[in-house]
């Protein structure tokens, strides 16, 4: 009797444990809950993680963008202050004349050098009217100022394009502009545009080195280099430029101006050792 009542307890333990196992559960499986919201916890939170990282990298390229472009234009403006300076420097001093006895011209001049401070519209103004004191109709100042303002732009884009790629502009792929205005100018009006806003317009030779190309050929402190290889040199980067032309070695004819008078002088292609035009490396 005893057995039996112990055999007939222990089925009834059994069959409540399997009951218990075989009860459906409350949750849903993890496929069900995938299912139903689209995305799993876990690939949910790594969703949101991507999309921040995404709007971080965002914010980093723009704030790079804009830091490339404020470079550009203090590199263009760098220049255009070494230039002001390289023309500055290779003026020879002279005593300040009488307000009477200055011409208007060279009040023009005075005016434009003293834009410290000016706004751009006002820097602007005193450009064209250097032009046209200089000798050029007013509509041909102006475009001129213009087309300036344009080819610094397109220098600018240049520039930054080069950086937002990684790579480096080509030598002397900054000069571009000016190169393309005296090319638009041609070299007799270029040479009355630079002469309006007091730029140099040749390359004076303050030294000569020892065993030089120059001393080989006569050239002397005080002389003007105006051409190189019967191609018009305005300034140091013009004449640093002509060297690389051509064939190394080569015979080339140096035009220069000395004591008003121009004078002919032959050396080979390559450096001709002088020191002068207060060359910054431009």
């Amino acid at each position: 009797m005893l057995k039996t009542l112990l055999l007939v307890l222990a089925g009834l333990g059994a069959g409540l444990v399997l009951a218990f196992w075989l009860q459906p559960s409350s949750s849903p499986p993890l496929a069900e809950l995938e299912t139903t919201t689209g995305l799993s916890p876990v690939m949910q939170s790594r969703a949101a993680a991507d999309d921040a990282a995404a709007a971080r990298l965002a914010a980093l390229e723009d704030a790079f963008a804009a830091e490339v472009e404020q470079r550009a234009a203090l590199e263009a403006r760098v220049a255009e202050l070494a230039a002001e300076l390289e023309a500055l420097d290779e003026r020879p001093p002279q005593a300040s004349p009488a307000p009477d006895q200055v011409p208007a011209v060279e009040q023009v001049r005075a005016r434009g050098r003293a834009n410290g401070g000016a706004s751009r519209e006002e820097i602007e103004r005193r450009t064209v009217e250097q032009l046209v004191a200089g000798g050029f109709a007013p509509d041909r100042a102006e475009w001129i100022n213009r087309r300036t303002q344009e080819l610094r732009m397109a220098a600018l884009q240049a520039q930054y394009d080069a950086t937002r790629e990684g790579r480096s502009l080509e030598p002397g792929a900054a000069l571009g502009g000016e190169r393309t205005l005296r090319t638009e100018l041609g070299d007799a009006e270029y040479e009355r545009y630079l002469t309006a806003l007091d730029r140099p317009t040749s390359v004076p030779v303050r030294d000569v080195l020892a065993s030089s190309p120059a001393e080989r050929s006569g050239l002397k402190p005080g002389d003007q280099v105006v051409a190189y290889g019967g191609q018009r040199v305005f300034d140091m980067r013009d004449l640093n430029a002509l060297t690389l032309e051509g064939t190394p070695g080569e015979s080339v004819v140096v035009e220069v101006r000395r004591d008003g008078q121009n004078v002919q002088l032959v050396m080979p292609r390559g450096p001709i050792g002088i020191l002068g035009g207060g060359f910054r490396g431009r």
